[in-house]
């Protein structure tokens, strides 16, 4: 009798999590006429282009290295992670910074027609700084920038998964 009532309960909670649109992290339903890109103005091996490259084949997206006629085009116009002061302790010293990310691209189809106008997604991470351990802050600060890339790749899937 338990194990039949433990059944329906894990039956009802799958249906329940399946019918209230739950989707993985990371998935996106890119449109077919998107499924072949061509990304430009950023390195595909690093940063922001290299979580770009891989999330979009994760998502079936065929990343060619070289511009082909039937490639839509993602063009990065514009990529930087700035580093702001956020709090100063009593001693005048800096003891927290705010990483911030901006990316602006656009999106163009296999014909070249704009399917967006210049679009722009942010991502922000804080930093405790210790003037004591500046390596360790130092690796911190490149783990902060991964996941700020992370956050804004993931807003651009979410911007080319609406477009048809």
């Amino acid at each position: 009798m338990k194990r039949s009532l433990s059944q329906v309960m894990l039956s009802f909670m799958l249906v329940a999590l399946a019918s209230c649109g739950f989707h993985l992290r990371g998935a996106a339903d890119i449109p077919d006429s998107l499924k072949t890109m061509y990304v430009q103005g950023v390195d595909l091996n690093s940063g922001l282009g290299r979580e770009l490259r891989l999330s979009l084949t994760r998502n079936g997206v065929n990343v060619v290295t070289d511009y082909q006629d039937d490639a839509a085009v993602l063009t990065i116009i514009e990529n930087n992670i700035e580093r702001r002061v956020l709090s100063v302790g009593s001693d005048a010293k800096v003891s927290e910074y705010e990483l911030f990310g901006t990316a602006k691209f656009t999106i163009a189809d296999s014909q070249g027609q704009l399917l967006t106008e210049q679009q722009e997604v942010h991502a922000s991470r804080s930093l405790q700084f210790d003037q004591d351990q500046v390596l360790g802050k130092v690796e911190e600060a490149q783990l902060l920038r991964d996941q700020i890339n992370q956050q804004m790749v993931q807003s651009i899937l979410r911007r080319l998964s609406v477009l048809k």
